[in-house]
């Protein structure tokens, strides 16, 4: 199966989060002539599995993508699946439909050679709303180990940094510009960014530099001419483990004295599935060292495993028990901008990588 035609067929499946459907559906085709157990669970997540011998090797990754913006602002049109100069162009390509697609050809490849071990495919949604597929799907799947498609040019990867969003809320007295007014909030406003400008938070040994930026500002009533009574500010903070999201908190309160600080909920309905979680996504960082990791790069050629700059759904799958490897095609720069493009020739060597580390992880080269 060649996973380039595939993959036009799901950037043409619209699937911005929690209306995975078209996209699933594509999947689903594609998946049920090879002999799978299919299955689709109350959230409308996709699992397909194989029975076999051996620790069963889970393939992940999510079916939503972001939207596309201005689709005038891109050089194809994003929902088109063009192939152009070698590279096939749309939203989705890189984050992150193409390792779905080299995912179904690994397992194409893997049914025609008769590989013996057992395997399986997990494509969730609303990964992009905080993992909200993946969250749920933790409650049921059980598998040795997860291999995540998100993208890293083929390199294995073992994490990332955690993110939360703190917001802060200053009050003060609200009144007419013309008059003036010491309890104006926009002051705190101001003594707390030069706090949190010189905020130290640390560096953690594996994820590097954990920082806080301050993102939003907006004050209420919005007007001009009036001194407002509300003003709150965002921070986009990411951090490792060692630290942790209190004592990013913690620091944050120490730095904005007066504010109320507070992690908002988000709330997601996924098919028949309502969840609730704060905006703090976890970092995930597998030890170096970990017997799965170190096969895995065996098998590859590969000396070491490098980290995301981003955050993934490795946190909520490793809940199951599980570690979670890292791995997918594509320029991760490339996601979410209006460039969206993957190569053809890295598309399709990823088919074969999806299948080799299932094969070494599940401990037979049956049918290799």
């Amino acid at each position: 199966m060649d996973p380039a035609g595939l993959l036009v067929e799901l950037i043409q499946a619209r699937s911005p989060s929690t209306e995975e459907d078209p996209a699933r559906e594509v999947l689903e085709a594609a998946l049920r002539g090879l002999g799978l157990e299919l299955e689709v669970d109350r959230a409308g997540n996709l699992y397909a599995r194989k029975e076999g011998q051996g620790p069963e090797i889970t393939l992940t990754g999510h079916m939503d993508v972001v939207p596309a913006g201005d689709e005038a602002a891109w050089p194809v049109p994003p929902f088109a699946g063009t192939v152009k100069d070698g590279f096939l162009w749309g939203r989705g390509a890189v984050d992150m439909k193409g390792a779905l697609a080299a995912m179904v050809a690994a397992a194409s490849e893997l049914v025609r050679t008769r590989y013996s071990g057992s395997f399986s495919l997990l494509f969730v949604g609303a990964e992009e709303l905080g993992g909200a597929g993946s969250r749920f799907a933790a409650g049921w799947v059980r598998p040795a180990v997860f291999v995540l498609g998100e993208p890293s040019r083929l390199r294995l990867m073992r994490g990332h940094r955690g993110r939360i969003e703190p917001h802060l809320v200053f009050t003060g007295r609200q009144g007419h510009a013309a008059f003036e007014n010491p309890e104006n909030p926009l002051y705190a406003l101001g003594e707390a960014l030069s706090a949190l400008k010189e905020l130290e938070l640390g560096t953690d040994p594996d994820t590097g530099k954990n920082t806080c930026q301050p993102t939003r500002i907006e004050v209420s009533p919005n007007a001009i001419n009036v001194v407002p009574g509300r003003v709150e500010l965002t921070l986009d903070c990411r951090y490792g483990p060692g630290v942790g999201a209190e004592g990013v908190l913690a620091a944050v309160r120490g730095a904005a004295a007066g504010a109320e600080v507070r992690v908002p909920e988000r709330e997601v309905t996924l098919g028949e599935v309502a969840l609730s979680y704060p905006f703090d996504f976890p970092p995930y960082v597998l030890a170096s060292e970990d017997p799965w990791l170190q096969r895995a790069l065996s098998a590859l050629g590969q000396k070491e495993a490098l980290l995301w700059p981003f955050t993934t759904d490795a946190p909520y799958l490793a809940a199951t028990g599980a570690p979670v490897l890292g791995l997918g095609p594509g320029d991760p720069s490339l996601a979410h901008t209006t460039e969206e493009r993957i190569a053809l020739n890295e598309l399709r060597e990823a088919a074969h990588v999806y299948a080799r580390l299932v094969r070494a992880l599940g401990g037979s080269d049956a049918g290799a």
